[in-house]
């Protein structure tokens, strides 16, 4: 599920457009009213297909870019309030990583400290999305909005990395992060250096802090299946995961992660092959990147491997699904 929040703005820039929303929507069962409550809820596939229908109506392939560029911390509610009253960047970085799901169950965003270099990342999870290269360039979007809200209105990133093909036309995007862009790239993610993440937050109040982290903690938690998903898509990242790793993450043994998810019907090897398989369609359905890329990008050893798995996932090789799947091909 996803927090419609940031959504609400989908009518006024189809108004922009010159379109008129209610009969937009109305062509893919939607109604208006769905999208005037921030704390609705709707499904993270339906976000897909909203965003996608939009940019077949404007004509314009960058309408999820204009949506989240109006996006900023409260665009997450209750997690970006926690945000905003964090003692420094890395804190409050480190709760979005942690809290996120109780605003967008369909992704999860990643920290990484390389050096000198962090990376702020939005990686989906949910299966089968269309127009995952709208959600993602809205994502980032509303990431930049949030650093900004934190470190200030000129901050800017090093580095804006978007899993997706070059548009003919990049000011809009230029205008927006104000930042080399990086298209074709294995993951969305802001990149800045490091030392932000000690800038302090001078108007948190610690005491709003905690009891808002209190009734985050309170609030009802994803389930099994969807907790290792959203720990199993991060890892991913780094092309590592382990049924160690993931029990650790959730802070319980082996053997209980297994039992769990036993208890759900669902194997762990499984829930990561099936994760695989989406990154992988993702990629190639998204990207140029060449199919040797996409099988190191998720930590197979070779082609070789990635290619018989990926033929015993879909029953073509990698080459043969981009062709039907790629651009130029009908959307799903």
């Amino acid at each position: 599920m996803f927090r419609v929040s940031i959504l609400t703005n989908v009518p006024p820039v189809l108004r922009e457009f010159g379109h008129d929303p209610d009969r937009v929507l109305a062509e893919i069962g939607m109604d208006t009213a769905m999208l005037a409550d921030p704390d609705a809820l709707i499904p993270f596939r339906m976000v897909g297909t909203l965003l996608q229908h939009c940019v077949t109506r404007t004509g314009c392939d960058h309408f999820g870019l204009l949506i989240g560029e109006r996006g900023d911390a409260a665009t997450t509610g209750a997690v970006g309030l926690l945000l905003c009253n964090a003692p420094d960047v890395g804190t409050a970085l480190s709760s979005m990583v942690k809290y996120l799901h109780h605003h967008d169950r369909g992704a999860v965003v990643t920290l990484e400290v390389v050096g000198s270099r962090a990376n702020l990342g939005y990686h989906i999870y949910e299966a089968d999305v269309p127009a995952a290269d709208q959600i993602h360039a809205a994502a980032i979007a509303i990431g930049l909005r949030i650093m900004q809200d934190l470190c200030g209105p000129d901050w800017r990133p090093a580095e804006v990395l978007l899993p997706f093909r070059k548009p003919e036309d990049t000011q809009v995007y230029m205008r927006i992060f104000g930042a080399p862009l990086r298209f074709d790239a294995d993951n969305a993610a802001l990149a800045f250096p490091a030392k932000w993440l000690e800038h302090r937050l001078s108007n948190a109040d610690p005491n709003l802090r905690h009891e808002i982290k209190a009734w985050l903690e309170d609030r009802n938690q994803p389930d099994v299946a969807d907790e290792v998903r959203r720990a199993v898509r991060t890892m991913l990242v780094d092309g590592n995961v382990s049924e160690e790793a993931v029990a650790k993450t959730l802070n319980v043994s082996r053997r209980t992660l297994i039992r769990r998810l036993e208890v759900e019907g669902i194997a762990f090897h499984t829930l990561v092959q099936e994760l695989r398989l989406e990154v992988a369609c993702q990629l190639l359905r998204s990207t140029n990147n060449p199919v040797a890329d996409v099988a190191a990008s998720l930590g197979y050893a070779g082609v070789s491997p990635f290619r018989r798995a990926f033929k015993r996932w879909t029953g073509e090789t990698p080459t043969d699904w981009r062709r039907r799947n790629g651009p130029g091909s009908p959307r799903r």
